[in-house]
């Protein structure tokens, strides 16, 4: 059973204040990994090492997949606490305006075997990436 998983009221974002501003300490029996080969396990690997934060645009710029929403949303019924970081930014527009975003961090400890589940999970999930840019590489050189 997933014990660590906050659940939304009304569609809120979720923060560092619904955990009570102290991470949860996230162990194998609270969350599920997601496929290494998935958006899915791409997106929660932008999110390694805790701390780190990601939003739409830089995981688009990463993958070309603009739903890190939708990944982020799976990672939480997995067990994984994301939080959301309101922000905003200048736009390039000819009027210029104030773009508001979100940034997800995963805000976690992990016990010392989950700790290192996670970076077996990290390696191999930069392995396919590596892998893919190199067949990109090579199919281009052709």
């Amino acid at each position: 059973m997933i014990i660590s998983k906050v659940i939304r009221d009304n569609g809120r974002h979720i923060t560092r204040a619904d955990y009570g501003d102290i991470p949860p300490l996230l162990g194998s029996e609270n969350v599920a990994f997601p496929r290494v080969k998935s958006l899915q396990g791409r997106a929660l690997r932008r999110a390694f090492p805790t701390g780190l934060t990601i939003s739409h645009r830089e995981f688009d710029n990463i993958s070309h997949s603009y739903r890190l929403g939708v990944f982020v949303d799976e990672a939480r019924k997995k067990g994984w606490t994301l939080v959301n970081h309101d922000d905003t930014a200048p736009t390039a527009d000819i009027v210029p305006r104030i773009a508001k975003f979100t940034r997800y961090e995963l805000y976690a400890e992990f016990t010392p075997e989950l700790a290192e589940r996670v970076k077996a999970f990290c390696q191999a999930v930069d392995e396919f990436e590596a892998k893919a840019a190199a067949r990109c590489v090579n199919n281009k050189a052709a």
